[in-house]
């Protein structure tokens, strides 16, 4: 009877193992091959299959930063700012995209003369019909430029210069985006951005987004000795959310005539525009500490920044030809960030004759890509 009882036992645990995996498979295909539920009016979805595709892209990145003062009043008491860039030269890539679904995988070589001394860079993005997640991620080690100013052009007073440095500072970002769209069932944000969705009629849809940033520009005590930085080293994580509005504009449709997409023919434009508040906005700073003309040291800082309205926006054209497939993108972001008040400036390695001191700077970049696919 117990090796009755062991045995049946057994064989349910099999069972339902069994179960679990067939559907854990079961959803995965889901999620793979099927949109749920759309109002075929107004949405085209080709069979699930593999695809092949070459894409090129154009990029541009940077970061930029102004650190205001004031001079005390034995010095002058005259205003001025010590600013520096670090941004990279056009990042041209080519590269092979396979998918199957809504599975796509990407990878692309830069070619041409280098952006930046050294770059890299990592992607990595899922867009449903109803919502959207993308992982970005890059660096960038390049010389960067910084400029010192003193009271305003014409006084006697005024002094302005600016360097490129010999030394090369590093800058990182790190983003996790998603989106969320209300009007998913005739509403297709994807289709003019990657195959698998095809937008039968002009419809757009209300957005919701949030953002997940880290960004950081860190100058070695070697690069920053001979520059006009009064902090050297920046490092933020911000959090922000908002919304927007997406549409796509059907220029051309015509329906397939055959199983293989015969003769499907469509032309969609998709604008979008998604303003966002940075509710949470986190800084630390580090300036170095020098003896001698040695670094002896630092000094680091740790503060909360103002919320503050940023901006996330794409444009993109789509052409369905049978089962060949473009896109033309184009995506923007800029996110802002600047201190509440003036610093302390006991926590920094700041000269005492320095008053009053603030600072706003900004991480950018925007991206141009083409892709052509064929599916299979």
């Amino acid at each position: 009877m117990k090796k009755l009882f062991v045995l049946f036992a057994a064989m349910f645990v099999m069972n339902a193992v069994q179960a679990q995996e067939i559907t854990f498979w079961s959803r995965v295909n889901d999620f793979v091959t099927k949109p749920g539920t759309i109002d075929t009016a107004y949405i085209y979805r080709p069979l699930p299959c593999f695809s092949l595709g070459l894409f090129s892209t154009g990029q541009k990145a940077g970061f930029d930063v102004d650190v205001n003062f004031k001079l005390d009043d034995e010095n002058g008491g005259l205003e001025g700012v010590s600013s520096y860039a670090l941004t990279e030269n056009l990042c041209k890539k080519v590269g092979l995209e396979v998918g199957y679904g809504n599975v796509r995988l990407g990878y692309g070589l830069e070619v041409g003369p280098h952006s930046a001394w050294k770059k890299s860079a990592f992607a990595f993005n899922i867009i449903g019909k109803s919502w959207g997640v993308k992982l970005n991620y890059f660096n960038i080690s390049n010389f960067f430029r910084s400029a010192l100013t003193v009271g305003q052009e014409g006084d006697a007073d005024y002094f302005h210069h600016e360097i490129t440095t010999d030394e090369v500072a590093m800058l990182k970002s790190f983003a996790i985006d998603g989106c969320y769209v209300f009007n998913n069932k005739r509403f297709a944000y994807p289709a003019a951005y990657k195959v698998g969705f095809v937008q039968r009629h002009t419809a757009g849809s209300w957005m919701l987004t949030a953002r997940y940033m880290q960004g950081s520009l860190y100058n070695s005590p070697e690069a920053v000795w001979d520059s006009y930085n009064l902090i050297d080293c920046f490092s933020t994580m911000q959090v922000s959310v908002g919304g927007g509005y997406s549409v796509n504009f059907v220029l051309w449709h015509k329906d397939p005539t055959g199983p293989r997409d015969e003769g499907l023919r469509n032309l969609t434009i998709n604008l979008t525009a998604m303003p966002v508040l940075t509710v949470f906005n986190y800084l630390k700073t580090t300036s170095y500490e020098y003896v001698d003309s040695h670094h002896s040291g630092e000094k680091v800082s740790k503060i909360l920044c103002y919320p503050m309205p940023n901006y996330v926006g794409s444009a993109a054209l789509g052409m369905n030809f049978g089962r060949f497939y473009f896109s033309s993108q184009f995506t923007y972001n800029r996110f802002f960030f600047r201190s509440r008040d003036a610093l302390d400036l006991a926590q920094m390695n700041i000269p005492n004759y320095v008053e009053d001191l603030g600072f706003r700077g900004v991480f950018h970049d925007w991206t141009l890509k083409g892709l052509l696919v064929y599916r299979f």
